[in-house]
């Protein structure tokens, strides 16, 4: 009888243990699938906020991957109301955000179907009108213009190009003004809802709520833990107990680590999706580099035309359109080997050729109201060792930078001069608004745009930085806000001297 009240004094204390532990391990699975549907409505609504982004600049043709994100999404919130717990109230929140984001969808996909299909019409309008007077040209590339940026400037000139409109034959003027006024209409009202639904704070409250919900589950754990502690001591004072209380807990151990390893492939996998949402917003900017590329196609297309026309070899124009598809093809290259710099082996080059070139297919696609020179101070013979290819995407995105920092009338400088013995300098020098000083010290992180309102993708200058110092080269930038920025590229020369002979 006396030994028996300690073995039911250590089995009543085995069982209250085993019993708190198992309720404190429930909790914690509780908790943990808690965790994971936070974790994956922050993924789903990053793979949403990212295929809005392609979708409206064009890469994106239909909305079957919108509405399974948007259908995840609910999913999700269902198993957040469905686990009981004390965040009750900011899951309501979470909800109303997410009800609030659907009808936005739904505006979102009604009305980018109408300004696709105008957009659509207006393409062929325009290019059957073409021929017919010169206003359509100019209204085709004022139209692009108004796409890529739906701004007040261009919506006037857009505006101002329909009052001169003739109706053209069969009344296709008339339609193609039909169209043009309703893109005009509703395309700022598109951007306005898209702006509603990336601003929409659902993946940040859910962020929130699993930052205050993460301090609850480590308390969870930690109690789980203590259980299980005192769960092996008293199976080390009541040995017959011991490997069946062994058993029980490495079971439970097990089930935990299961659930703690799929917590991780889910956080990991919103990691890729937060990737996936910034290449998204990349590729937009990516449009804005082809936008130019195609731009020059269309003009020297149009020159070789008339050519034709007039009896003359449309030799040179054709010629020009051939560099720029090179020049296409290049910047894809060096897209695809942005994270895997290498390539081909540097040839010795004349830089000021390599610039002139850039400048050439790069002038004629900026603002009229932007002055573009070019100073060589360096001789004739001198060489340095480069890809001209990504020599010429270093002065591309520098130039068109400076042009976006110029508001209105504004001049851009490109320098080339020798430094030292064994280094040229190439400067880019605007007369821009400036980057703030607080930019500038990250102007060259990648996704760290310096331009304002979030209208770049951040990997311009990036970019830039990885070709110059594949080069052996390095970039720096002075920059007063007001009055203008200057990116200063230093590389190394060739054998030859780079210096003009002085005048006798």
């Amino acid at each position: 009888m006396t030994s028996f009240r300690p073995t039911f004094l250590l089995l009543s204390m085995l069982i209250l243990l085993t019993a708190m532990y198992r309720y404190t391990a429930l909790e914690v699975r509780h908790a943990v699938r808690f965790a994971s549907a936070l974790t994956a409505l922050r993924l789903h609504d990053a793979e949403l906020n990212r295929d809005l982004l392609l979708l409206r600049g064009g890469d994106l043709l239909h909305y079957d991957s919108i509405n399974h994100a948007i259908g995840q999404i609910r999913s999700d919130l269902s198993t957040l109301t469905a686990l009981p717990g004390e965040l009750a109230p900011q899951v309501e929140t979470l909800k109303r955000m997410a009800r609030y984001k659907a009808a936005q969808l739904e505006r979102f996909k009604s009305t980018h179907a109408l300004v696709r299909n105008s957009f659509a019409y207006f393409l062929h309008l325009q290019e059957a009108l073409t021929d017919e007077a010169p206003v359509f040209p100019a209204l085709g590339a004022a139209m692009l213009q108004f796409m890529r940026r739906p701004d007040p400037r261009h919506q006037r000139s857009l505006s101002d190009l329909l009052d001169t409109l003739p109706a053209g034959k069969n009344g296709r003027g008339t339609h193609l003004e039909a169209h043009t006024r309703l893109i005009l209409q509703r395309l700022p009202e598109l951007e306005e809802i898209l702006a509603n639904l990336l601003t929409t704070p659902l993946g940040i409250t859910a962020t929130r709520i699993a930052s205050v919900h993460e301090s609850h589950l480590d308390t969870l754990q930690k109690r789980a833990d203590r259980f299980r502690l005192a769960l092996y001591l008293t199976a080390i004072l009541l040995l017959a107990y011991l490997f069946h209380a062994l058993r029980r807990l490495q079971r439970a151990h097990r089930r935990l680590g299961e659930e703690m390893r799929q917590r991780l492939d889910t956080e990991r996998q919103l990691l890729q999706a937060r990737k996936m949402e910034a290449m998204g917003t990349f590729a937009s900017g990516i449009a804005h580099d082809f936008n130019n590329l195609l731009g020059s196609i269309r003009g020297y297309g149009v020159l070789a035309r008339e050519q034709l026309e007039n009896g003359q070899s449309p030799y040179h124009a054709l010629s020009r359109i051939e560099a720029i598809v090179g020049r296409g093809h290049e910047l894809i290259q060096r897209l695809l080997q942005f994270a895997r710099p290498g390539g081909d082996d540097l040839t010795p080059l004349a830089p000021a050729a390599v610039i002139e070139e850039a400048l050439g297919f790069l002038t004629p696609t900026l603002p009229e109201a932007i002055q573009v020179s070019f100073l060589n101070r360096l001789n004739d013979r001198c060489r340095i060792a480069a890809r001209a290819g990504e020599l010429q995407q270093v002065i591309v995105n520098l130039v068109r930078n400076a042009a976006e920092a110029i508001e209105g009338e504004g001049k851009i400088t490109v320098t080339l001069e020798p430094a030292g013995s064994d280094t040229i300098l190439i400067r880019v020098h605007d007369s821009g608004r400036g980057i703030p000083p607080s930019r500038i010290e990250r102007i060259f992180e990648p996704f760290a745009s310096g331009k304002p309102g979030g209208l770049g993708t951040g990997l311009g200058l990036a970019i830039v930085q990885r070709i110059v110092r594949d080069h052996g080269g390095r970039i720096g930038v002075e920059s007063e806000p007001d009055r203008g920025t200057e990116f200063i590229i230093e590389l190394p020369k060739g054998l030859k001297s780079c210096r003009r002979p002085k005048k006798p």
